[in-house]
């Protein structure tokens, strides 16, 4: 690989868990809606919609957690904080006992990887050490990379999920502003 390219690190087993719940309850959710578009305005139903569409978020959130080796820092997107480290900011990259990927900066700050986390399947299967290992082969290629001068954290963006969010509080308000007046067939 070369300096400029930019690597995503992420496990297979989030990106197969993502498609399969958002497009399960997002089906499920669609059918929901064609419902009430035939018979009606119905607090159950909307409520059931933002649900699915908190449900959907909650699951985006969580499986979009990644390492992004980019061209000047070390990205580590988890469900609510990025953090963005310089290279030369990276003092180690580790697996705990407990299986977690830890990166410690040169201020002895540790920032998680919960993308990486432990478990029992990663036990076996080693994502977590191949990871470390990818890790440390692309700080050997980019220590020297000038960027910028300090570490942030800054809040995750997930579009899908803050649209699905967007989504739920419009269909709970929905449900609660019909609940009451709404008639029962």
């Amino acid at each position: 690989m070369n300096t400029q390219g930019r690597k995503v690190l992420r496990r297979k087993s989030f990106i197969a868990m993502s498609a399969i719940c958002t497009t399960g309850f997002g089906v499920f959710a669609v059918g929901v809606v064609g419902s009430i578009v035939v018979r009606g305005p119905d607090s159950d139903a909307l409520g059931v919609v933002a649900v699915c569409l908190g449900v959907i978020a909650f699951i985006r959130r969580i499986t979009g957690s990644r390492i992004v080796l980019g061209e000047k820092v070390l990205t580590v997107v988890n469900p609510v904080f990025t953090h963005d480290i310089p290279y030369r900011y990276v003092a180690s990259v580790a697996a705990d006992s407990g299986g977690n990927l830890i990166i410690t900066t040169s201020q002895a700050v540790d920032i998680g990887a919960f993308g990486f986390a432990g478990s029992l399947v990663d036990h076996f299967v080693g994502s977590t050490d191949r990871t470390v290992a990818q890790i440390k082969a692309g700080l050997a290629e980019r220590r020297d990379l000038r960027g910028d001068s300090r570490t942030l954290r800054r809040f995750t963006r997930e579009w899908v999920a803050d649209g699905c969010i967007v989504g739920m509080l419009v269909f709970f308000a929905l449900a609660g502003a019909i609940g009451d007046w709404a008639p029962n067939a």
